[in-house]
């Protein structure tokens, strides 16, 4: 009977915490505060005390925001599911901000920030997505998408299209004009593919994330989206001489540096005209268009919470010395490079050790902070970088 109860508690909580959030994100106009942050500073690192004391007061404007928005009830109802879906990811809300004061008290860096917090859905917010995505230093986009419309008998494969945008398929102008208007670069596989070829055992219907990956390396492509279009006749609408089409469109977007999947979603559509091919194209881009709004939701969200709570960035350390040095090695990222929240060592063997690094800045501005440090008896030469991976050499 107890767990009964608390089951029933917790579920009316989340319900209320559902119909509370698109409230937040419902609201179309910026809102600007102000609020003071703290940061500890630990072995004179003032820097990092800095940038902690700076992601403390972001987090405050958000709250604030939070509460000008619904009651202090609410709040203090829902707090624990806020701070993980809103508050945890302050540095996405923000769309700008400007250090007003800062002063240092004992071990303690204080600073004030006045900041604008994007109170509407932030993936229609064409200003904060694009902050957002200059910190993520701007991926560049391939769209692979094989697509069968009414009257075709087999899947026209995206690499068969020509160039220019009118051989391209619904799906995809439908895709490119979409991200295109939110400020993505996309990059246009049919112009590239006049100098660059690919491979045959690539030229097939399904590919794994792993082949997804590979092709988007060679189109110099950060994120991939890639999938299925199919169109189909349903009928005669009853009565009519209006013919019946439905679509079904089924993408995922995998990121080329890891080839995870950051997006995937499906769906259904219908459309009606007299001319069952306009029908199937109809549905197609009525299918796409409601598919691009699911995938820029679950990018965004993936983007904010990388850049509000830091993400793992792997650097894959080689020629070193000894233990030793690995062990001061990674003493010295924890205590001298802004942003960074943990460092992870997942091997070690002859010589070569893997460690994810916790850090809210990109891996080209790890990189950059990594070969300033003085280890002293050792430097390091950076040898690859890619968006979450550094690769580098002791000497």
């Amino acid at each position: 009977m107890m767990k009964t109860y608390v089951y029933l508690l917790l579920s009316i909580l989340w319900l209320s915490c559902v119909s509370y959030y698109p409230s937040f994100a419902a609201s179309d106009s910026p809102i600007s505060a102000s609020a003071e942050g703290v940061g500890v500073i630990i072995d004179d690192n003032t820097a990092t005390a800095r940038d902690q004391a700076i992601q403390d007061a972001l987090r405050l404007v958000v709250e604030q925001a939070a509460g000008t928005m619904v009651s202090s009830e609410t709040l203090v109802q829902n707090y624990e599911v806020l701070r993980d879906q809103i508050y945890s990811q302050s540095q996405g809300y923000i769309r700008r901000y400007e250090v007003t004061d800062e002063s240092v008290q004992g071990n303690l860096y204080k600073v004030t920030v006045q900041a604008t917090v994007a109170a509407g859905n932030l993936q229609n917010d064409i200003q904060a997505l694009g902050l957002l995505m200059g910190r993520k230093q701007m991926p560049r986009v391939m769209i692979m998408v094989a697509e069968q419309n009414i009257g075709m008998h087999y899947y026209s494969y995206w690499w068969g299209v020509k160039a220019g945008t009118a051989d391209l398929s619904i799906t995809e102008n439908v895709l490119m004009e979409k991200l295109t208007q939110k400020g993505f670069h996309v990059v246009d596989h049919a112009m590239a593919s006049k100098t660059l070829k690919i491979k045959a055992p690539y030229k097939i219907e399904s590919l794994s994330n792993d082949a997804v990956r590979d092709i988007g390396k060679v189109y110099d492509a950060e994120v991939v989206i890639y999938g299925k279009a199919l169109s189909k006749l349903a009928g005669a609408v009853l009565g009519s001489s209006m013919k019946s089409a439905q679509a079904d469109v089924s993408l995922r977007v995998v990121n080329t540096d890891t080839g995870r999947v950051i997006a995937s979603s499906t769906h259904h559509a219908a459309a009606v005209h007299p001319n069952e091919v306009t029908a199937g194209t109809e549905a197609l881009k009525i299918a796409t268009d409601a598919i691009a709004d699911q995938l820029l939701t679950q990018i965004v969200d993936k983007w904010s919470q990388d850049v509000g709570s830091g993400r793992l960035i792997r650097l894959v350390v080689s020629d070193i010395p000894s233990y030793n040095h690995l062990v001061k090695f990674k003493e010295m990222i924890q205590k001298q490079i802004r942003g960074v929240n943990g460092v992870y060592q997942r091997d070690f063997n002859t010589g070569t050790a893997t460690l994810d690094v916790n850090v809210a800045e990109t891996s080209q501005k790890l990189a950059d902070a990594l070969v300033v440090i003085d280890y002293g008896e050792f430097v390091i030469d950076i040898t690859n970088i890619t968006q979450n991976s550094v690769n580098l050499k002791m000497k």
